[in-house]
């Protein structure tokens, strides 16, 4: 018989691979890893010592993430800092992981989150801007003619960027909170951008910004702070569409106060009027809410998703350096194209010890309809129901 002792030193030297890689702690955790490995292996090379991300993927994480650690090695190339190579200026992120990443970003936003109509970039489009109507016709007469409107657009890539500034330190800290941070102020300073321009009035830039989506439109105003107002307005909100016979697939969107007072509103007896709505969004008779921090507050939207376009997402693009100076402006004056000089408000990354990360998307969208939208202003909901 064997001995429990012999069998003990059998398996001591028996040894457990794991096959994959444990799932992410948060969503975009391998991407952020990934970004944060270049970021770091750049500094060090910029300080004279030259480390591989995958050696800084592997020191950190090679023991619980190794296939983390084997695609940063598989999709970096060598570092260095003669022109054209990416020490020399930005360190670029690995994409095998930017799909997690991604739909982190997106969930952010609630433009990504609106089923908005997909179309092809720089192909003109025509739509059906009002709605046609069929005759019933005798024998051998003439068939009478619709009257319809169309709208033609072309809608081409335009970038939505921005620069995410954080400490060496930042980059140092192998801990959650630190990674944590990075991704958070990558994510959040882009989706900022897309959802306050898509859900203003602004008018848009010639090839630099598309027009908010509330442009050109008449606010409507509020009629009162009691469920029999928000009826009341709901119903002014639907007019627009009733009247172009376009009111299927409408969704609705609000600040995530708005919808929590709504979501709060109670009757006589201290029952919810509106039980499936809260500052996340949900129903609201019978149409779906959405609901974003960068929506206008007091602004009450009625939107048909399907009756706005926009260009296929080509993703992000995320770039870094440590010995940029930038311009820490939301509205910065310096320009290449047209050389400009830059604002007073000038910052070294170098001498302040700190790394900027570039991030760009490439999107655009633009109304199919002239009826795609209606919006309310300055809506105060939450009066009680006597």
């Amino acid at each position: 018989m064997q001995r429990l002792s012999d069998l003990t030193s059998e398996l001591s030297g028996m040894s457990f691979v794991r096959k994959s890689d444990p799932d992410d702690a948060y969503p975009g955790q391998s991407y952020i890893r990934g970004v944060i490995a270049r970021a770091a292996s750049y500094i060090a090379m910029r300080e004279g010592n030259f480390t591989n991300p995958a050696d800084i993927a592997k020191k950190r994480w090679g023991k619980t993430h190794p296939h983390l650690v084997n695609v940063i090695k598989s999709g970096v190339a060598g570092g260095g800092t003669g022109s054209g190579e990416w020490g020399a200026e930005l360190a670029s992120s690995n994409t095998r992981y930017t799909g997690d990443f991604i739909e982190f970003l997106y969930a952010m936003t609630i433009f990504d989150r609106l089923p908005l109509r997909e179309v092809p970039a720089n192909i003109h489009i025509k739509g059906q801007d009002g709605a046609s109507t069929g005759f019933w016709v005798g024998e051998s007469k003439g068939i009478p003619v619709t009257n319809v409107s169309f709208s033609d657009i072309e809608l081409k890539p335009l970038k939505a960027a921005t620069i995410a500034v954080c400490s060496k330190e930042m980059i140092a800290d192998s801990s959650l909170a630190a990674e944590l941070w990075v991704r958070d102020s990558i994510a959040q300073a882009i989706s900022q951008r897309v959802d306050t321009t898509f859900f203003s009035a602004g008018a848009g830039v010639a090839n630099v910004s598309p027009a908010g989506i509330l442009n050109d439109l008449s606010a409507l105003s509020p009629s009162g702070t009691d469920q029999a107002a928000l009826h009341n307005d709901l119903l002014a909100l639907y007019a627009p569409f009733l009247a172009a016979k376009n009111v299927t697939g409408l969704v609705q969107i609000m600040t995530p106060s708005m919808a929590k007072a709504v979501g709060l509103m109670r009757d006589a007896l201290n029952n919810a009027l509106y039980p499936g709505l809260g500052a996340d969004g949900g129903k609201l008779l019978g149409d779906t809410v959405y609901t974003g921090d960068n929506v206008t507050p007091g602004n009450w939207i009625l939107l048909k998703p399907s009756d706005i376009w926009k260009i296929g997402d080509t993703g992000i693009e995320i770039s870094m350096s440590d010995s940029a100076t930038i311009e820490q402006d939301s509205a910065p004056q310096g320009a290449g194209d047209t050389p400009t000089a830059a604002s007073a408000t000038l910052m070294s990354l170098w001498q302040t010890e700190q790394v900027g990360f570039k991030v760009v998307r490439r999107i655009n969208y633009g109304k199919r309809r002239s009826t795609a939208v209606a919006y309310l202003a300055d809506a105060e909901y939450g009066g009680v129901v006597s």
